[in-house]
């Protein structure tokens, strides 16, 4: 499969009369990613790959990153290699950006499956990499010292759901599960069948789907069959679009359905299904009404720039940019040894909030919520804490 290489510079230092000659004459920070810019994971994808242009374009206009050991900022350029989707050319993407091109930091691709495998290679060659979109837990259980959380992990990601449910008890009795055959949404899966252990909430169906799936027309005639008050479809995109048209059509409406990401994109499943989705509650991940510095500018600069909402695959590179670039600026220098211990050392502030890693390379702040679409606006629903909205139910 022919990978096409896509090199971006994102603008140049603004600061007039940089003087080249200091510090051997560097002029710009490289940074090299892949990303599936191509194939079935192109819908996501493409919101990492916007992040890490907004965050670039938005450093550079500042005049880029503080190097203390330098004396002066750096601009940024973005080097990105298409994966096509494809792990085993994301994994030669990642030893060409490292062996060949040689740049000088790394940022992550999307998705848990692609990031289990590329990071084998970053911690191989000691580059300390923030991996955006990747929630399994399997991944951080290996050891590694170089790579860093930017999502929730999938054992908390659904505390928020489980949590609600049990206060609907009453309401709520039985739920049904259909998950996609994928790493992050099997991870997902087990920790919320976790969860739900000694609440007394039946699991009347629990049904995998094949990865990028487009039929189900025999799974929710099967989980209609169970006629459970709760559904909850463990999904990535763009599956939940074909489930939730499906589920209108067959005529299978529950009390209560959740996804875990549909309505955040407004361009791929808001507008594509219209009023059908209008009562869906979805897994938090990011918001931007959330009271975190930064959190709303991000929000509105990517509307402005892309003609579109960001998901929160964006705010999660976005956020895995910025982890980087203050690691960079508290470590004053571009060794990656000694940006990867001040990773794990160091406090971060992001558009969602404290950073603090443990050994690991876990964030020691996990928040788990809710949010639904309504009236085809996506709010915060759970916990109260958050919410700017009350939940409505039913579906």
């Amino acid at each position: 499969m022919r990978v096409w290489l896509v090199a971006v510079l994102v603008a140049v230092c603004t600061v007039p009369g940089t003087a080249v000659a200091q510090a051997g004459g560097k002029k710009e920070i490289v940074i090299g990613y892949s990303i599936s810019m191509t194939g079935r994971f192109s819908t996501s994808a493409l919101e990492v790959h916007r992040g890490y242009e907004l965050w670039a374009e938005e450093v550079n206009k500042q005049g880029g990153i503080a190097v203390k050991d330098l004396g002066r900022k750096l601009p940024v350029k973005l080097l990105h290699y298409d994966d096509s989707s494809d792990t085993s050319n994301a994994i030669r993407n990642y030893e060409r950006l490292i062996t060949r091109d040689q740049v000088d930091l790394l940022l992550s691709p999307w998705g848990s499956g692609h990031n289990f495998a590329i990071s084998a290679v970053t911690e191989k060659h000691k580059y300390p990499v923030p991996l955006a979109t990747a929630a399994a837990d399997a991944i951080f259980q290996r050891g590694f010292k170089y790579i860093f959380e930017t999502t929730q992990l999938a054992s908390n990601m659904y505390n928020g759901l489980a949590d609600y449910l049990v206060t609907m008890k009453g309401q709520i009795k039985t739920v049904a599960i259909a998950y996609e055959n994928f790493l992050f949404t099997q991870s997902l899966r087990t920790a919320f069948l976790a969860r739900l252990k000694g609440t007394g909430i039946e699991v009347v169906a629990d049904e995998q789907y094949p990865l990028g799936g487009q039929d189900f027309t025999s799974l929710l005639l099967k989980v209609k069959a169970a006629k459970p008050d709760a559904f909850l479809a463990i999904n990535i995109m763009p599956s939940v679009v074909y489930l939730t048209r499906q589920m209108a059509e067959t005529g299978f409406k529950p009390k209560f359905y959740a996804v875990t990401m549909g309505p955040m994109y407004e361009e791929a499943f808001v507008q594509k299904l219209g009023g059908i989705t209008d009562g869906i509650v979805e897994n938090g991940f990011w918001h931007p009404d959330l009271p975190f510095p930064g959190a709303r500018k991000f929000y509105d600069e990517y509307s402005a720039k892309f003609k579109t909402a960001p998901a929160t695959d964006a705010a999660y590179a976005f956020i895995g940019a910025q982890v980087l670039q203050q690691g960079v600026e508290q470590a004053g220098t571009l060794n990656r040894e000694k940006i990867a211990a001040t990773l794990h050392s160091g406090k971060f502030t992001t558009i969602l909030g404290p950073y603090e890693y443990d050994e690991n390379g876990v964030n020691k702040h996990q928040l788990s919520f809710l949010a639904q679409l309504q009236n085809g606006k996506r709010v915060l629903v759970w916990p109260k804490e958050v919410a700017n909205a009350a939940l409505k139910f039913p579906y």
